[in-house]
């Protein structure tokens, strides 16, 4: 990918580098504040309020038309993935909540495919762990639901580390 700005127009002089670590370091921000605050909501309330989702995808997409840091490819592979849990929770009537769903496109809005898949991937096993630990040393129904934004933080947190 090609990065533009006024001093330069390749790929490997310093003034880009400058450009693509300070994109990135913000991009991880937001990923991480989208996360926190939805962790939040998540454990309080089993639910994400329209509007906190509304901003941070729309937050996504005006970042993406800024800085192009990801290719269209990625980006529409990252938003379908996503869609993917929106889709499988309408399928399950909300084994899935949609919340997780929206969570994920936005996510992949940020991230694109081939990070959204490790995010995913690490959430999934964290949320395992955590399950499998409830089930064996709290003695809890395998039917309770549990919040799904946690693992994505931690998720987050040990893929970007």
């Amino acid at each position: 990918m090609k990065w533009e700005t006024e001093a330069c127009v390749c790929d490997v002089c310093p003034e880009r580098s400058k450009i693509v670590n300070w994109v990135e370091y913000l991009t991880q921000g937001l990923e991480l504040l989208f996360l926190g605050m939805g962790t939040f909501f998540d454990v309080k309330d089993r639910k994400l309020p329209v509007f906190f989702l509304f901003v941070f995808g729309s937050l996504g997409v005006i970042w993406n038309l800024l800085w192009k840091y990801q290719s269209l490819r990625e980006l529409v592979l990252g938003v379908c993935l996503g869609g993917t849990f929106l889709a499988v929770g309408f399928i399950s009537r909300e084994q899935i909540g949609y919340g997780d769903g929206l969570g994920l496109v936005i996510l992949g809005i940020f991230e694109g495919g081939k990070g959204l898949v490790s995010i995913i991937v690490g959430a999934f096993l964290f949320s395992g762990i955590y399950g499998l630990w409830n089930l064996l040393g709290l003695k809890k129904s395998g039917s309770e639901t549990m919040p799904f934004y946690p693992f994505l933080l931690l998720a987050l947190i040990g893929v970007k580390r």
